[in-house]
């Protein structure tokens, strides 16, 4: 190692056996190279403990070095499966060389001012609304950034999301192979772009299949355990019994309790799918069946876009969806 200090890129390269370009190009994710290059010089990055010097990069650059994750997070919205984002997403902004933020805001006024510092060269956003004002105000600052998830709008900016299409096709479908028809739909916050999207999509397949839409069997849950309850309580008081019901992972545990409090069983009674396969899934009683999401796959994606942006600005928009697949528990069983 050159002198008693940390490694630096010189080491890097003659560990490596290669050039001092071809190390920076590979730890700034620019240029293709052949895997095993790669991988000799991430070997020895790990070997030698080797960390970028962000200050003489910035300074040299007049960049910082640093992307944000923004989710908009409520203690009523709290869900485990965020965390499951935060952790893949920070890990492979790390591996591009990057500096990692996590920005957690409730309104506007508290993302503009800290969007509006510059700290950060390009933003992910998480938990995103139809009329998404962090969307609208990026393009304003022309801050390069992704959207993980739909608004309305999509025209001319990095789009990876979930094919939540898809995950109420795998919701309904499994239900409809077990014989139910009257299935309901427990909407998270319809001003959310996944959960219009997913309820627009399961409506289109009960067109789809020939049963009916009726407006008896959606109801929208604010998000809290109160909300979910209520929204039950709705759908219950309606026509014909229910005998299966589609939501999202977190609603869909208070669902279990409550029908468990009411005398029901599941799934003799009732067929409970979720769609997120939170870490909660497994554990709860019984094991729910629900929608598997791959989550690493959504930030390895959200991640090489917005690295892409930073490096191409003039690049054509990204648009991915990555596809999800069914985990069958014990929360679902056929119609009696």
């Amino acid at each position: 190692m050159s002198g008693k200090g940390m490694p630096t890129i010189y080491d890097i390269a003659r560990e490596a056996g290669v050039s001092i370009t071809t190390v920076s190009n590979i730890l700034n994710n620019k240029g293709r190279f052949k895997p095993e290059t790669v991988a000799r010089v991430l070997e020895a990055v790990e070997r030698l403990r080797y960390r970028p010097n962000f200050a003489a990069r910035s300074l040299a650059a007049r960049r910082t070095y640093t992307v944000a994750l923004s989710a908009l997070l409520t203690p009523e919205s709290f869900d485990p499966l965020n965390l499951q984002y935060f952790g893949a997403i920070a890990q492979v902004v790390s591996r591009s060389g990057f500096n990692f933020l996590l920005h957690i805001s409730h309104d506007r006024e508290s993302f503009e001012r800290f969007a509006s510092t510059g700290i950060c060269e390009g933003w992910l956003l998480m938990m995103i609304r139809r009329q998404d004002e962090r969307v609208s105000l990026l393009k304003d600052l022309g801050v390069p950034f992704v959207s993980i998830g739909r608004p309305d709008e999509v025209e001319g900016i990095d789009v990876v999301d979930t094919d939540f299409e898809q995950t109420a096709r795998l919701a309904l479908e499994h239900l409809l192979a077990l014989g139910h028809r009257r299935i309901a739909y427990l909407a998270e916050p319809l001003e959310f772009g996944y959960s219009a999207i997913r309820l627009r999509a399961y409506r289109a397949l009960l067109r789809e299949y020939g049963l009916e839409e009726n407006a008896d069997l959606v109801a929208e849950t604010d998000g809290t355990e109160a909300g979910t309850v209520r929204a039950l309580e709705a759908l219950w008081s309606k026509g014909e019994p229910i005998t299966a019901i589609i939501t999202h992972d977190i609603p869909a545990l208070t669902v279990l309790q409550t029908l468990k409090s009411w005398g029901l069983r599941v799934p003799e009674d009732v067929s409970v799918v979720g769609c997120s396969d939170s870490p909660l899934a497994a554990l709860a009683d019984p094991p729910l069946t629900t929608i598997n999401l791959h989550v690493d796959r959504i930030a390895e994606a959200a991640a090489e876009a917005l690295a892409r942006r930073l490096q191409e600005p003039e690049a054509p928009p990204v648009y991915t969806l990555i596809p999800a697949r069914l985990v069958v528990r014990g929360s679902t069983g056929p119609c009696r």
